[in-house]
């Protein structure tokens, strides 16, 4: 399982090792993203999908679907269930990564017209997404489900936990901020058409990180300049966020699996003897 903000390297992290393991199995070793963004096929770019090995749950459906956790898991299961050799789990969004980890109940869904009333109350909320959820269930009157933190632990597992030092993620996120602007406009411009063939975009794509402010720039709201600016933003809270939730994780799972903490590039040279150990 490898871990930790976006930006911080772990695709280039998870092919390497995922290579490696091919080559001890004699196998194909697969990797398994865990993000609830690179689902969608559209927006390649925006979501950072480029990696120099495939992956499995990249791309793989339309951005006029709404992802889930629950069909995340399931989806990954699918493919865990029918393989032979070890597996690497590339993972940038906690609660999918719990899901799938832990031995842990989800929670059901709701009616359409909760979820909108939930989405309005919580649209000042930094992390809308989550929040809205989170009040979704409160007025559908879900009961707590118990911790997410505590299930049994479902497979043998190695954690690499990246979490680079404030500055060297501070600068990675610049580049990817300008990234996204410089080379996004077209996916978002395609986005930005969808809805008058008459289907609805996914509201999760909306609002992500990039396709928000892109779509904004495309409708003379806001310069590019602006855009990349709040892409930076929104990304740097992001990162923040998934660093609380990595930590708490690797709290969580404590000593029952062995977990490297790396927090700079000269940390990567011990990795693999730790790994094999």
């Amino acid at each position: 399982m490898v871990c930790g903000p976006t930006a911080s390297g772990k695709s280039e992290v998870s092919d390497a090792l995922a290579d490696e393991l091919s080559d001890e199995c004699a196998a194909f070793v697969p990797t398994v993203a865990v993000d609830s963004m690179q689902v969608y096929r559209e927006i390649p770019t925006i979501t950072n999908q480029t990696r120099r090995r495939p992956a499995e749950l990249v791309g793989i459906v339309p951005v006029t679907e709404e992802w889930t956790v629950a069909r995340h898991k399931a989806r990954a299961e699918e493919i865990i269930v029918k393989t032979t050799t070890p597996f690497v789990l590339d993972a940038g969004t906690g609660m999918y990564l719990n899901v799938i980890v832990l031995d842990v109940p989800l929670a059901p869904k709701v009616e359409p017209n909760t979820r909108r009333i939930a989405e309005r109350l919580t649209a000042t909320e930094p992390d809308r997404r989550r929040a809205a959820r989170a009040k979704e269930l409160e007025l559908a009157g879900v009961p707590d489900r118990g911790s997410i933190w505590d299930g049994e632990l479902r497979y043998n597992t190695v954690v690499i936990y990246l979490r680079p030092d404030q500055e060297s993620l501070a600068t990675a996120i610049d580049k990817r901020s300008k990234r996204i602007i410089r080379d996004g406009l077209e996916e978002a411009a395609e986005i930005m058409r969808i809805p008058t063939s008459g289907v609805r975009v996914s509201a999760s794509v909306s609002d992500s990180i990039g396709m928000r402010e892109l779509l904004e720039h495309l409708r003379g709201e806001i310069t590019a300049e602006e855009a990349r600016s709040r892409v930076n933003t929104r990304t740097r809270q992001l990162a923040r966020r998934q660093i609380r939730w990595f930590d708490k994780l690797a709290r969580a799972l404590g000593d029952r699996v062995p977990t490297t903490v790396i927090a700079g590039p000269q940390d990567l040279n011990t990795m693999h003897d730790t790994i094999w150990v």
